[in-house]
């Protein structure tokens, strides 16, 4: 598991110090308190550079993320993170039961000290706007195994979000990452939904701050 996890982050690094080189600029924050062994991190998605960015704002983590079966093959990084470590891969052609069990499996992984990951907008932000959250495996994960919620903020990705993006956009472009609060276990539907909502006015409203300030 910690070679996974070493790879993840080592792979990751050099990936963004190659994008550096082409202009890109980077703020990767840690999260200023302490932080259990195992939590959920709960963040907007705006490109694939999410996935290669948010485990090294954890490096004392093992870090696992949601992930369509489409990307097991042929995305740089990506794919291999899928292969190496213990994922939830879903697909979206799959009924609700078969979903339900992976993101069920998925949840266990917290009692091995594994901090599940998940985007729950559902698909990536185009124009970087958060975008309403859906609760379906944030819900089935806290269901399954009650441990504290982290929420992250990132911004920048979706400039860099396909090829063309990338070839134009890179040079200029600032990438965010930001640790934001870490709450207590929700319990029951009630206190698991009001929690994803308040996370999701946090989230747009630090993206929208960014924005703000031009920076």
């Amino acid at each position: 598991m910690r070679c996974v996890t070493e790879q993840q982050i080592s792979i990751g690094r050099k990936l963004f110090t190659l994008a550096g080189f082409a202009g890109l600029r980077r703020d990767f924050r840690h999260y200023h308190g302490s932080l259990p062994s195992a939590f959920l991190i709960v963040s907007n998605h705006q490109s694939l550079a999410d996935i290669t960015a948010l485990p090294q704002i954890f490096p004392m983590h093992h870090t696992r993320f949601v992930a369509k079966r489409e990307l097991k093959y042929g995305v740089p990084y990506v794919s291999l993170a899928l292969r190496l470590g213990r994922h939830a891969v879903i697909s979206r052609t799959s009924d609700y039961r078969a979903g339900r069990r992976t993101m069920v499996k998925f949840a266990d992984l917290a009692a091995d000290g594994i901090c599940p990951m998940v985007f729950p907008e559902g698909r990536r932000s185009r124009t970087g706007d958060v975008q309403r959250f859906q609760s379906g495996a944030f819900r089935i994960i806290l269901e399954r195994a009650p441990i504290p919620v982290l929420s992250v903020a990132v911004d920048g990705g979706y400039r860099i979000s396909n090829l063309t993006r990338l070839m134009t956009s890179l040079r200029g472009t600032s990438y965010k990452a930001l640790p934001l609060t870490l709450y207590p276990p929700p319990h029951g539907k009630k206190e698991i939904l009001e929690l994803l909502e308040r996370i999701e006015r946090e989230i747009a409203g630090q993206v929208r701050k960014w924005r703000t300030a031009g920076t």
